[in-house]
């Protein structure tokens, strides 16, 4: 910005002093013309961050399944127990899982997992459960697991759980 010093004479020979500013700022067809930019890349950039967030959530159920099942398998072989694995609500995987743990142990408290986003899972094999043994085999043999979320085309996961705990994470493709 630039000033300018002014001096009025106010009559007695007192000059008195003051600053004024030149008027600085974007005209009203500069100011459109930013709008409309922004506008457009608004449009390009939404889709794309829905999309981004979309996949981590997939990615964040399928980490969080994972976990469940790393964690069913410690806490019995920890425990010395059966621990086990299972929907929150009757067969559905989907609405989230549950890690069970038997009335007889005390110091664990059930723990509850939900899917993020619109993230679906759903057992392959019909599995209501699994169940980890104290020595930590999983006692439905190998379980399979599919993961996908409400966009068609997509890629998902394949979780596979073998009949000795040891988990694997595929991508597949959702239809």
């Amino acid at each position: 910005m630039i000033f300018v010093l002014n001096q009025i004479n106010d009559g007695a020979g007192m000059g008195k002093s003051f600053i004024s500013r030149r008027q600085a700022g974007f005209t009203m067809i500069e100011l459109m013309i930013g709008i409309v930019v922004a506008g457009v890349l608004l449009s390009i950039a939404v889709p794309s961050f829905n999309d981004f967030q979309a996949r981590n959530a997939l990615r964040s159920t399928a980490a969080d399944f994972i976990t469940a099942v790393n964690t069913a398998r410690i806490q019995a072989v920890s425990l010395r127990t059966t621990v086990t694995l299972k929907p929150i609500s009757g067969n559905d995987w989907g609405a989230g899982w549950q890690i069970e743990y038997p009335a007889s142990v005390i110091t664990e408290e059930n723990q509850d997992f939900l899917p993020r986003g619109s993230s679906k899972i759903a057992s392959e094999d019909g599995l209501n459960q699994i169940q980890f043994l104290s020595n930590g085999l999983n006692a439905a043999g190998e379980a399979e697991f599919s993961l996908c979320d409400d966009r068609s085309g997509e890629q998902g996961r394949t979780i596979t759980i073998s009949p000795f705990g040891k988990v694997t994470n595929e991508v597949k493709s959702c239809s």
